[in-house]
């Protein structure tokens, strides 16, 4: 068992890990992963910082960015710009995570060649899985948090309800699907954030690596099916959640599967020494209230900035086009029509989005005078100058716009359409169901 899941099953009781020699293997393995992770895991810390600590990541970033464009140009012969996206699949970031593994296929055989006595790396795994505990729960925290403040699924826009289902892409439905329930977002968010408390502390950690394992392993198998655009990044939190589980594996399989006693581990504080517990309880609640505040706080503005807790516009709604003339020329609602309007959106402060008859749609910049009653909307097509509409309304639930469109005469009878006539938003939950309710 030491052999194939090397570096260590935990020692337990008073059982001191030095004593106790690894494997070649194990070493060999040990030396790979810990360099590995030694690179990566600034990389998705630093990409996920915000404004406070993103300057420390630049002279890392800094570093990376010429060996990754090397890696593009001559291993992967790749043309083009190769830049960064965040945490994207990106081609720069394949570049990036191959210079990483070739990286530590180099340093580990120098290594190797150059430490060959050494029996065991305890304290370096010690060192590796501490900064693995809170680097995972960071990023665990940030994807559960971005959850449970509903920023990461909102709840299916006006304009995603009136996009026709067949041309969502598999990223959008899952985004769909989520957003639809927010119990379901909520209680996703709450299983990140209970790992990513429960890695920050010793006792615990095996518990929080599983639970985020676990939680993160259906993460990445739904990025997959989806083709989400962060599949590296979720391998790599599993690797990371993975590293913290394996020195408990032997315990785990003993009292799961072979229903057999298990006692203690042996747990080392960080800081040794009894002189030192009153810094290491001092570092540790500054790290944790430095983990924790500004990421509450964050997600808190953004949730009443451009979250669910968000105002909406003067005008917020979806509007169906009645009556359509452009150019002096009237437009039947004709489903091949490239050019008529079908829904005019307004959920988003400054923007308007028209979805046109066959099911095409164009996003522009607003602003309203609520005084005139006039839009204004930034240049539309080959048009230099704004496009200005005169808005008229009969009531709350019609309104009339004329002016100009792209440079051409435009007019339209608008009607509002009602969000809980929609059957994903008013179905609701139900105890009892006769029949099920498939639509």
């Amino acid at each position: 068992m030491k052999d194939i899941i090397p570096f260590g099953l935990r020692t337990h009781g008073s059982e001191n890990p030095a004593v106790s020699p690894w494997s070649p293997l194990a070493r060999v393995v040990f030396r790979f992963t810990f360099t590995y992770l030694a690179l990566s895991i600034w990389f998705w810390i630093f990409e996920f910082s915000d404004k406070s600590t993103a300057l420390l990541g630049r002279p890392y970033q800094a570093v990376c960015r010429p060996f990754s464009h090397w890696i593009a140009a001559h291993v992967f012969h790749w043309v083009g710009p190769v830049e960064p996206n965040f945490v994207c699949d990106t081609r720069y970031l394949y570049a990036l995570l191959t210079c990483f593994l070739i990286a530590a296929a180099v340093i580990t055989l120098v290594w190797s060649a150059l430490d060959r006595k050494r029996k065991q790396y305890a304290e370096l795994d010690r060192s590796m899985r501490t900064l693995l505990r809170y680097s995972l729960a960071y990023l665990l925290l940030h994807y559960g948090m971005d959850k449970v403040f509903l920023l990461q699924f909102p709840a299916p826009g006006l304009a995603r309800l009136t996009q026709r289902f067949g041309d969502y892409s598999p990223s959008s439905l899952m985004w769909a699907f989520f957003g639809s329930s927010m119990t379901y977002t909520v209680f996703g968010g709450v299983a990140e954030v209970l790992a990513a408390l429960l890695l920050l502390f010793r006792r615990t950690t095996t518990l929080g690596a599983l639970i985020g394992f676990a939680v993160m392993f259906n993460v990445t198998v739904m990025d997959f099916s989806y083709d989400v655009a962060v599949k590296m990044f979720c391998l790599n939190i599993l690797l990371m959640a993975g590293y913290l589980v394996i020195p408990d594996t032997g315990r785990l399989l003993s009292f799961f599967l072979l229903n057999r006693a298990t006692e203690p581990a042996a747990l080392q504080p960080f800081l040794g020494g009894r002189a030192n517990r009153p810094l290491g309880k001092l570092l540790k609640v500054a790290v944790i209230l430095f983990l924790l505040v500004p990421l509450t706080i964050r997600d808190w503005k953004n949730y009443r900035a451009i979250g669910a807790g968000a105002p909406r516009p003067a005008l917020y709604g979806l509007y169906e086009v009645e009556d359509f003339s452009l150019g002096g020329v009237s437009h039947p609602p004709v489903l091949t029509d490239p050019v008529r309007w079908r829904y005019v959106i307004l959920e988003v402060p400054n923007m308007v989005t028209l979805r046109r008859m066959d099911d095409s749609s164009t996003t522009c910049r607003m602003s309203l005078d609520a005084a005139q009653h006039i839009i204004t909307v930034d240049a539309v097509g080959e048009a230099a100058d704004k496009s200005v509409l005169q808005m008229t309304s009969d009531g709350p639930e019609s309104v009339a716009l004329k002016g100009t469109w792209g440079g051409v005469a435009v007019t339209a009878e608008l009607k509002r359409i009602d969000r809980s006539g929609f059957t994903l938003v008013n179905r609701g939950f139900h105890w009892v169901n006769e029949a099920p309710f498939v639509r």
